[in-house]
């Protein structure tokens, strides 16, 4: 069986990660600082858990690195967030080597590539500005230097969106989600913008199936791989509202309003292109409904009380 060590499981694209591992039948270890009644319910019977990376790569086939603080984190205190990114990755890298774990994989952002607009691909030389993609971008930089010492692996996620695992994290922040918790609460859409901007937005069962296929995947030489985790297609964020607002109308019969903040002129950006061919050229395909995927994060609005008065 091959067996997974997971830091930041229990977060929100980890929690999903975790469950999809499961699903696919691999040994799931997550390192975790929560105390044993805080682990959440789908994971006490089924993963195993410790404080201690060390305690939980013997014998492990891939180590998939997810603790980082987030973009709000980041934001509030660059500098410490840079450093504590790349402490903790350079403490699974050293966790990893300790155990011979030949698989490391590691989740950046696309936003390293700063702005986006344009063709993005894997040759887009990286211009970070915001402190969550500079974090990144040091931690991709301190695992390429070692990657002789397994199959590392850096995916750079685009905008991920889908309910979590449970509800032990807080991702409002994130669009997709927050707009799912307004149809639900308020049965209203409010942007904050005219909805023009163009997003690659990716269902968060996608990226679990990405995450799966690599770490159960054959041996591969030791090496530095790279590649952008994203649809490959842009979308406005008004056509994501209007999608949104669809699906809500109909799990919740009844009439959802959308609203659009405007000021100034209207900028005109390239069409935004997050080139995947690379991820596709090993296999993998792109299978999750984005209609599923919204209407997975409405019945989590609505069984956390989000819809009650």
């Amino acid at each position: 069986m091959t067996a997974a060590v997971i830091t930041g499981g229990f977060g929100y694209a980890g929690g999903r990660i975790a469950q999809n591992l499961l699903e696919a039948g691999i040994d799931v270890r997550i390192s975790t600082r929560r105390r044993a009644a805080d682990i959440p319910a789908w994971a006490r019977d089924r993963v195993r858990w410790d404080p201690d990376l060390s305690a939980l790569t013997g014998g492990a086939d891939c180590l998939i690195h997810l603790a980082a603080p987030n973009e709000i984190e980041c934001a509030a205190d660059p500098e410490a967030a840079i450093a504590d990114t790349v402490r903790l990755t350079e403490e699974a890298h050293r966790a990893a080597v300790a155990a011979d774990v030949p698989r490391f994989i590691y989740m950046s952002t696309v936003h390293v590539y700063g702005p986006m607009q344009g063709l993005i691909d894997e040759g887009t030389a990286p211009d970070p500005s915001h402190p969550y993609a500079l974090a990144h971008h040091e931690s991709e930089r301190a695992i390429e230097g070692v990657a002789d010492s397994f199959d590392a692996i850096v995916f750079r996620l685009s905008n991920g969106y889908g309910a979590p695992a449970d509800n032990g994290t807080d991702r409002w922040s994130l669009l997709v989600n927050d707009l799912c918790r307004q149809a639900v609460r308020d049965h209203r859409l409010q942007l904050t913008s005219d909805g023009l901007q163009q997003r690659d937005f990716l269902p968060m069962r996608d990226i679990a199936n990405a995450v799966t296929r690599f770490a159960a995947a054959p041996r591969h030489v030791p090496g530095f791989r790279l590649f952008n985790l994203s649809s490959g297609k842009a979308m406005r964020v008004i056509d994501m509202a209007k999608l949104i607002r669809a699906r809500a109308e109909i799990m919740l019969g009844t009439e959802i309003g959308l609203e659009t903040t405007t000021g100034g002129p209207p900028v005109v950006v390239e069409p935004l292109v997050i080139d995947n061919r690379r991820l596709l050229e090993t296999g993998f395909r792109l299978t999750a409904d984005p209609a599923d995927e919204i209407d997975g994060m409405l019945r989590f609005c609505l069984e956390h009380g989000f819809g009650e008065s």
